[in-house]
């Protein structure tokens, strides 16, 4: 075969069929496309970014800084972008036409300061689809196909000056008109927009995250921007923030975000922030439980992505916070689930275990800490009660036998946790410590032969361990409000009822067979067992 004989690739070899393999390929949820067009308003420097939604009709205005008559001109070219995915979110080219599956037209209204006119992009998608359509119906009666990409495009696609389009001074307004069914149904559900856009937006913080202020100014430190955005369906209107509030936490948060670097040698991934349940619980709000990757502020994957990584998944659970990647050459794949495979990507996975430990470790000393304040708390109570009982009980051997083994078991509870309560609470240990010895010494006293040395000394004890009250904070007591006291709420705080068949059983085992069969005492004794048998294991 000579070389004139060859027959080149050409235009007319690009079928119309592609338009929407990768559409549908790179955007599978509808939701998607309300993504891609606020990834454009990102990297046009908004500082504002609204949703309107009027039923049929999606309008995305932003205060960027719009196009000019080059740069519109280039916009409504496919899978051509000159986007660097080192600065910007969206660099392939295809996310202008991510509404192509979701309605009939889509417009784009679009000024920048360096011009007066406002520019016009038009997109025909029903028209497009419309001429697949015949397309396929043509090759199904057996002729042969003729509908290029090139001609299906210059045909439904352009774009032209215009006085249209409410953009006053500079930006861009997308607006989606004539929505499908299935896009009109989840555009128009406010719960699931809220839900989609608060996990995969840079969204600020709520003011009712007591946090929010911190993390901000550390993002502020880091170049890490957020992105004011306002949502309005019909009539319902709000500024959405990022799904993290107080409300997060069993006790509104009392533990203060830490924040981690993720480096190795002098390769910096990026960093993290996180914040650890205060009760020694999972976290229930499954929107905001883990870690969650984020890159530009789009999320990468989802929350258990990271989860596998943790030495255990209890602290994966009562840990929320994000691995915020600011490294130019972790880009995120199309589809958003990870990162492109290259050198990097491998250097950041075989990195993550490493960082994803100190995490966990310092989540376990904080939890250990909980459970020693908790532990605190629970035999205070305890001693407080014996204490207020003693002088009913001193003439009573029955009764100082059991109290005595009472005691026993105080100590054993309280003995792995000395050295830690030292530490974080040496004025309440000391009490408790003081307030222990006196009663054990009261009891042994008590349990003696001798009566003459049991009065004498019975008259300086009851008086030093009557005048000593143990005197719990305000956390101290909420935090002793939050030790589970039964079989399911045991299992609860360790995340494992989310099986409503599970739990009714549980709830039928623990109401109507160890309740019934068990003693208050046996019974509690029971669930303190199991709950350092979770706490070792899980």
């Amino acid at each position: 075969m000579t070389q004139s004989s060859r027959v080149h690739f050409s235009r007319d070899d690009i079928g119309g069929e592609l338009l929407p393999i990768l559409t549908r390929g790179l955007y599978r949820d509808t939701l998607d496309s309300l993504r891609e067009y606020i990834q454009n308003a990102i990297d046009a420097d908004a500082a504002h970014v609204r949703i309107l939604v009027d039923p049929d009709v999606v309008s995305i205005l932003d205060d960027g800084v719009g196009m000019n008559l080059v740069e519109a001109r280039k916009a409504i070219r496919l899978g051509i972008s000159e986007k660097n995915p080192a600065t910007n979110v969206g660099f392939r080219g295809i996310g202008i036409y991510s509404g192509f599956n979701l309605c009939d037209t889509l417009e784009i209204f679009t000024k920048s300061e360096d011009e007066d006119l406002t520019y016009r992009l038009f997109f025909d998608f029903r028209r497009i689809r419309r001429e697949l359509l015949e397309e396929q119906e043509r090759r199904n009666s057996g002729y042969p196909p003729e509908l290029s990409l090139e001609r299906l495009l210059e045909d439904s696609v352009f774009m032209e000056p215009t006085d249209e389009g409410g953009v006053e001074h500079r930006g861009t307004r997308v607006m989606m008109s004539g929505l499908l069914p299935d896009a009109y149904r989840r555009i128009n559900n406010w719960d699931e927009v809220v839900d989609y856009l608060q996990n995969v937006v840079p969204l600020p913080f709520s003011p009712e995250f007591r946090y929010g202020r911190l993390i901000q100014e550390k993002f502020e430190k880091e170049d890490y921007r957020v992105v004011p955005l306002t949502l309005q369906i019909g009539e319902q209107i709000q500024s959405l923030y990022r799904p993290y509030t107080d409300k997060v936490f069993r006790l509104g948060g009392l533990h203060e975000p830490e924040f981690f670097q993720l480096s190795v040698g002098k390769e910096t991934f990026g960093f993290a922030w996180a914040c650890v349940n205060d009760a020694r619980e999972t976290i229930k709000d499954l929107r905001t439980r883990g870690l969650l990757i984020k890159k530009f502020g789009f999320s990468i994957g989802d929350r258990q992505f990271v989860e596998p990584f943790f030495g255990r998944t209890v602290y994966s659970r009562r840990i929320t916070g994000e691995i915020i990647i600011q490294h130019p050459k972790l880009v995120p794949n199309a589809a958003r689930s990870d990162f492109e495979t290259n050198a990097t990507r491998q250097a950041f996975f075989e990195a993550l275990p490493r960082f994803v430990r100190s995490i966990d470790g310092w989540a376990n000393k904080i939890q250990e800490e909980d459970l020693a304040r908790e532990v605190l708390a629970d035999v205070s109570d305890e001693l407080a009660v014996i204490n207020q009982d003693l002088p009913a009980i001193q003439r009573d051997r029955e009764w100082l036998l059991k109290v005595n083994i009472q005691l026993s078991d105080i100590d054993r509870r309280l003995k792995p946790h000395k050295k830690r309560l030292r530490g974080i609470d040496p004025e309440g240990f000391s009490r408790l410590e003081e307030l222990q010895s006196g009663v054990s010494d009261f009891v042994r006293l008590a349990l003696v032969s001798q009566k003459r040395s049991r009065q004498r000394l019975e008259r300086e004890v009851v008086k030093s361990v009557q005048r000593e009250g143990l005197r719990l904070t305000a956390t101290d007591r909420r935090r002793k409000e939050t030790i589970p006291t039964d079989l399911v709420g045991l299992l609860d705080a360790y995340g494992l009822l989310e099986l409503d068949s599970l739990r009714l059983f549980l709830v039928h085992l623990d109401e109507h067979v160890l309740k019934t069969n068990l003693s208050g005492d046996a019974y509690s004794q029971a669930i303190r067992e199991l709950r350092d048998y979770l706490e070792e294991n899980l």
